[in-house]
């Protein structure tokens, strides 16, 4: 990826209601920073859109829809050069469907369920940190991650899969500090969720197991 920052936001998904009110949320509120917001009803339409235009991308792909979809939509948007995010927004089950496509190369997995505007603040955070010069980040052949021996423990738990009361009770610390730390071990990592910090944990050997 250049120095360019995803200046853009594709909403793709199969049904007009859902896609044209999130939309018309989503370009009101994207306004004030200058981002693009362009919908598409199905992935082929989108990758179009993603061709033609001058722009770098985020995609936000619903996983079930008619034609290409699911964790394939994700992979070919991946591969995409100026797509720098690909998020998955669904209506199934976050447990089942959040690790799947966050292994498959999405950056979110967010629940229709979810309000306009909560929708609106986690993409939000996703353009903010595509902002950072590239030149600035680490090399992830080589990165520099400073985790403390609390923190290293607090994700080793979440890679148990035990939420924030269970790990607090565990390690005899306030439920707050767990968040705090998990605050940080999101910054270091440069993940947005717990199981994006996961797979990059166990990709650099983070974990003892």
């Amino acid at each position: 990826m250049t120095t360019q920052h995803a200046n853009a936001l594709l909403i793709i998904d199969d049904h007009p209601v859902y896609r044209e009110a999130l939309g018309e949320i989503l370009t009101r509120e994207f306004r004030t920073q200058d981002i693009q917001v362009v919908t598409a009803s199905n992935a082929n339409e989108g990758l179009e859109l993603v061709d033609a235009m001058d722009k770098v991308w985020v995609v936000l792909l619903d996983v079930k829809m008619p034609g290409l979809s699911g964790l394939a939509g994700i992979k070919v948007f991946k591969l995409k050069s100026n797509v720098e995010h690909v998020v998955s927004i669904s209506g199934l089950e976050s447990p089942t469907w959040e690790p799947r496509a966050v292994a498959a190369g999405a950056t979110l997995f967010l629940s229709k369920n979810s309000t306009s505007i909560s929708i609106y603040e986690k993409l939000k955070k996703l353009f903010e940190f595509s902002t950072l010069n590239s030149n600035t980040l680490k090399s992830e052949d080589q990165p520099d991650i400073r985790l403390t021996q609390r923190q290293l423990e607090v994700l080793q738990l979440i890679s148990l899969g035990h939420p924030n009361k269970i790990i607090a009770d565990l390690l005899e610390i306030k439920e707050q500090t767990v968040k705090i730390h998990i605050n940080q071990i999101f910054k270091e990592l440069r993940v947005f969720n717990r199981t994006q910090a996961v797979l990059k944990a166990q990709k650099y050997q983070l974990l003892g197991i």
